[in-house]
């Protein structure tokens, strides 16, 4: 099956048909320190090593996607501006049309290529960024018939495009792994924008940041 391609779609599909993938998650020195100093407020009912390996996990995965989820957030929030301006149904579809060319241009195949993990992780940090699940991406595009729909076929495979991201639950080692790499403190792997309008997207979303710290 072959999903559409905003980006949503390519969610999807990576959650659908992903790749198994095996990495090595073997722990460098630094991480072995006490539990209560990275999470000092959460009662953890596991062995150090258990949490250690979940922690080392969750840094790979959102050092993997980080780049990705800024650029596909900074994409998504451009195009909902523009249809905002946009009151005529025939040309928001014209517009939506370019924005499913400008997507596959900029990604191609390499967010469906992604393991379910990496999937999952890229889904949480575009609703960390712009405050839409993958459902709501679905409805808002395409329709509540089609978000049911995939909805319905994601449940079957044990995912939920609704899941919201939890900063202070479930995610917190995702917005603690985060919280690292935007203070500087840890590598990611880096990913520029290469068409145009998703560079321009970037800068967009940069300026807008600047504006509101000012």
């Amino acid at each position: 099956m072959k999903l559409g391609l905003h980006i949503f779609f390519l969610l999807s599909n990576l959650i659908l048909y992903a790749q198994n993938e095996k990495q090595n998650f073997s722990f460098p020195e630094i991480d072995t320190v006490p539990l209560n100093l990275i999470l000092p407020d959460h009662h953890v009912e596991t062995s150090d090593h258990e949490f250690l390996k979940k922690w080392n996990k969750t840094k790979f995965y959102v050092r993997s996607v980080y780049d990705y989820s800024k650029i596909a957030s900074s994409m998504l929030e451009a195009f909902n501006d523009t249809l905002a301006l946009l009151s005529k149904n025939r040309v928001k579809k014209r517009y939506l049309k370019r924005a499913n060319k400008m997507l596959k241009n900029e990604f191609g195949d390499e967010i469906k290529k992604m393991s379910i993990n990496r999937g999952t992780h890229l889904m949480k940090l575009i609703y960390r960024n712009t405050g839409l699940t993958t459902y709501d991406i679905i409805k808002l595009y395409r329709g509540a018939g089609k978000a049911f729909w995939f909805q319905t076929l994601c449940l079957v495979n044990g995912q939920n495009l609704k899941k919201e991201y939890d900063p202070e639950g479930e995610d917190y080692l995702i917005e603690k792994a985060v919280s690292l790499i935007e203070s500087g403190r840890m590598n990611y792997y880096k990913r520029v924008a290469n068409t145009e309008s998703a560079k321009k997207a970037v800068k967009s979303t940069k300026k807008k940041r600047r504006s509101r710290k000012d």
